[in-house]
């Protein structure tokens, strides 16, 4: 074979190949077919390949869930002290607080407030709450 030859055919070989990148990047994209671009791939004499474009970023951090102040405050609690708890609402600007029946001590209030305010410091939950028992 000769080198004209053997330029044909290693085009075509990459005509091809930009093909199939491109099916694979419809499917990742979720896009329907013929959606992105197509590509030719045509050398002339004395160029080389066209520039590949860049890839793109894959995100792999977890969406972050939204949770509620309540169950923010209820999640972060010491185990000993969400024991006491038997729910935690956010109503307004009050978090109103049920213990559990004869567990509404001072240390226990304590304990909720510290954590709320916390929370609260750090962003978590992003409005200020007045801690209610109920």
């Amino acid at each position: 074979m000769d080198s004209k030859k053997v330029l044909e055919k290693l085009l075509r070989i990459a005509a091809n190949q930009q093909k199939i990148i491109m099916k694979l990047a419809q499917a990742q994209e979720g896009l329907p077919p013929d959606s992105l671009p197509n590509s030719q791939v045509s050398m002339t004499e004395g160029q080389g390949a066209p520039p590949a474009a860049a890839p793109l970023p894959q995100r792999l951090d977890p969406a972050k869930t939204m949770k509620t102040p309540a169950k923010a405050l209820l999640e972060a609690l010491a185990p000993a002290v969400r024991q006491t708890v038997v729910t935690i609402e956010a109503h307004g600007g009050d978090m109103l607080v049920k213990f559990q029946p004869g567990k509404a001590t001072q240390p226990n209030y304590d304990a909720i407030l510290k954590t709320l305010q916390d929370l609260t410091n750090k962003n978590v939950i992003q409005q200020k709450f007045n801690l209610k028992p109920v």
